[in-house]
Formats: C-alpha cells, sequence, structure tokens
C-alpha cells in the first residue's frame, strides 16, 4: 500500500508541468470577447463587430477586432472564428450592444441566445448604439486603446453615479416578462470619444423611441430609489418675487446634488384608469444662477416648492410622452396587478389599457442644507 502511495504521488508529481503547460497554451490560444455589437442588414441577416482580449507576447497590441456576418449571432460568432487565429469564446463578455434600427425590429432572439450561453454572464450590459455598432467598435480612438472596456466602464461608473438606470442582461428578460417594459442606455459615438447620450425605451423587445437624462432622472426617481443623484432644474423666477424681490431674470436656474428619494405608486381606480405617485425627495443645493439668501427660512420654503412644483409638471409631461409612445418602463401595469386582487392582466390586454391613463403627481422636496453657491 505504502509503494502504490509513492508512486502515485511521483505521477501526480511529474504531470503538474504537463499539465501547467497545456493550461498555458490553451490561453494564449483563445480571444476572450470583451464587446459584441450587432447591426441589422437587408433581409435576415445580422453583421456582428467584436472586441477581443488576448494573450500574446508576439502581437503589438492586447485587443483585436472583428466583424461577420450571418443570420444568427451563433453563425456569427463561428464566421469570425474563420477570420481569427484565436478561438472566439463569450466567457468575459461584458457589455452587447445593438444598433437602432435593429432594436426597433426587436432584439428577443438575440437576447435569448445570449442568455442561453452558459458561459455568459446575467449581469452581462446591454446597450442601443446611435447609427452602426461597427462605426463605434472599429473605429480607432487615439485616448481609447480598449474601446470595449471604455463602454464597460463607462456605463458601470455612470449607474454607480445614478446618472444612468442600470440594464442588465437579467434585467432586461426580467422586465420582459412582467408587465414593466425594459430601457437600455443608448450610446453615440462623437469624434474620437463614446458617450451615453440618451435612455432608449421598449415595448417588448422593441425599440419605440427615447428619453433624454432629465427624464431618465425622474424614471430612476419613481422606479428606484436615490442615495446620491443630482439634477439641474430652471425654475419660474416669478415664484420667488415675494422672498426675492431682487431677481432680475425669467428663469432661476438650481442644482441639487446628493439626492436621497422614496416614492409610492398607488392604484386610485381602475375605471377610468387612475394612479396616483407621491414621491419625497431630499438634496442640497450646490449652485444658483442667481443670488438667493439661502439662509433665511422662507427662501427655503418657496425654493421647496418652487422645486416641487417643476417636478410634478416635467414627471406629468414624461408620463403623456411614455403614453403616446405605449411604453410602460416604470411598471404602473404591474403595481395594477399587485393591487387588484385575482387579475388575469396580459401584457396586450395592460398596454391598450395603459393608453387611457392618468396620474395624480404629488412631490414633497425638502432642501437638507445648502452647499457652496456660485
Amino acid at each position: 500500500m505504502r509503494k502504490f502511495n509513492i508512486i502515485f504521488f511521483l505521477v501526480v508529481v511529474m504531470s503538474l508541468p504537463l499539465s501547467l503547460h497545456m493550461k498555458k497554451n490553451v490561453l494564449e490560444d483563445l480571444g476572450m470577447t470583451i464587446a459584441a455589437g450587432y447591426d441589422d442588414l437587408d433581409g435576415d441577416n445580422i453583421k456582428a463587430t467584436y472586441v477581443l482580449h488576448q494573450i500574446d507576447p508576439n502581437s503589438k497590441s492586447p485587443v483585436m477586432r472583428l466583424t461577420s456576418e450571418a443570420i444568427t449571432s451563433k453563425g456569427a460568432r463561428a464566421a469570425a472564428n474563420r477570420k481569427s487565429h484565436k478561438k472566439i469564446v463569450s466567457g468575459q463578455l461584458r457589455v452587447a450592444i445593438f444598433n437602432e434600427k435593429l432594436a426597433k425590429k426587436g432584439i428577443l432572439p438575440l437576447v435569448d441566445t445570449l442568455f442561453r450561453d452558459t458561459s455568459i454572464s446575467s449581469t452581462l450590459f446591454m446597450a442601443v448604439s446611435k447609427g452602426d455598432v461597427e462605426e463605434i467598435l472599429m473605429h480607432r480612438y487615439p485616448e481609447i486603446p480598449d474601446v470595449g472596456a471604455y463602454i464597460v466602464e463607462n456605463i458601470h461608473q455612470n449607474i454607480i453615479r445614478e446618472q444612468f438606470i442600470s440594464s442588465t442582461l437579467h434585467e432586461f428578460l426580467s422586465n420582459y416578462y412582467s408587465l414593466e417594459d425594459p430601457m437600455i442606455p443608448l450610446l453615440e459615438r462623437k469624434g474620437d470619444a463614446v458617450e451615453l447620450r440618451d435612455v432608449a425605451v421598449f415595448l417588448g423587445d422593441r425599440m419605440v423611441g427615447t428619453v433624454n437624462p432629465n427624464e431618465t432622472f425622474y424614471l430612476k426617481l419613481i422606479r428606484d430609489r436615490y442615495k446620491a443623484g443630482s439634477i439641474e432644474l430652471s425654475l419660474n423666477a416669478e415664484d420667488f418675487r415675494e422672498v426675492a424681490p431682487q431677481l432680475e431674470v425669467k428663469k432661476l436656474r438650481v442644482v441639487i446634488e446628493n439626492i436621497q428619494s422614496n416614492s409610492k405608486i398607488k392604484l386610485i381606480s381602475q375605471m377610468p384608469l387612475k394612479f396616483r405617485v407621491e414621491v419625497k425627495m431630499q438634496g442640497i443645493i450646490t449652485e444658483t444662477s442667481a443670488q438667493l439668501d439661502l439662509g433665511k427660512a422662507e427662501v427655503i420654503a418657496v425654493l421647496e416648492q418652487a422645486i416641487s412644483k417643476k417636478a410634478e409638471e416635467d414627471v406629468q409631461h414624461l408620463f403623456q410622452k411614455l403614453i403616446m409612445l405605449g411604453s410602460d418602463p416604470i411598471g404602473f401595469g404591474e403595481v395594477l396587478r399587485s393591487q387588484v386582487y385575482h387579475t388575469k392582466l396580459t401584457s396586450d390586454a395592460w398596454h391598450e389599457m395603459y393608453k387611457t391613463g392618468s396620474f395624480d403627481v404629488r412631490f414633497n422636496t425638502r432642501i437638507a442644507r445648502s452647499g457652496q453657491v456660485e
């Protein structure tokens, strides 16, 4: 028995260099996909663009970029493999980008394929591009050596700073299979930079329009909770005449930072369909476009009322825009289904009802303290 153990130990020790060498060779043979983009072509074809990381000491760059065409994403990856000296794998895929034209047709087949690939994480970021994804991923950026990693970090840091909504593969499918329509950040190349421009809103798996960053702020404010957000608002100076008669402007711009919020949505009636949206918002004024004495309680009180009034108006306009687009990214349908006992509400039935909806929007704003005001 002792002799057997010694022989077994020697075999294991002798095989270690061989196994380590095999793993090293395999890793060097891989092209690890960081970003994948999909553009719509004539007919049913798509063009896929891949940004790959490679471990190759003989290569001038650790980043490789390829394009291919096929009917499906699996077919596109197989076609890309025929162009590559590395085996393309998707285990490190961090962002999938769909061009606007393709997104308007519907992206569920591509999204479903990504979800069924067990090597791909469900925390994969999703984005829509203004124009062709190929133009974004294949462009040579003087200050961006790795455009795939750059886009991932751009989306991630804006989500962390609460400037944009989060849209992962898991979140998209979770929304799609509920009565809450998905939202995805929209990218655009501006010269030698890539920026988050707007947010694409969906009806099911089809993109039906966009909302700008200010509108996105309100969507997140109502749908989620802010812990440290910020926004710039343009207020009517007439509301301040009694407490600040020296104002000579028509509009007063204020910047609110460190926003903390809490929201509540309640179904008031089914027929006619009406919801009440209540938002509590607290923040710090860090900048105003005209001088205000923020040390006076009466000025703060008027400011809080003016901010609430402006927010209520903006949200009403946003709701009307979303109804016109037919998209419900806030999830009013889920509120209805959760508050009405034994309802069997389908997505099609809800979106028909949604067109007739009205909203009672109420904001309660509190200025916690004022920061340094310019």
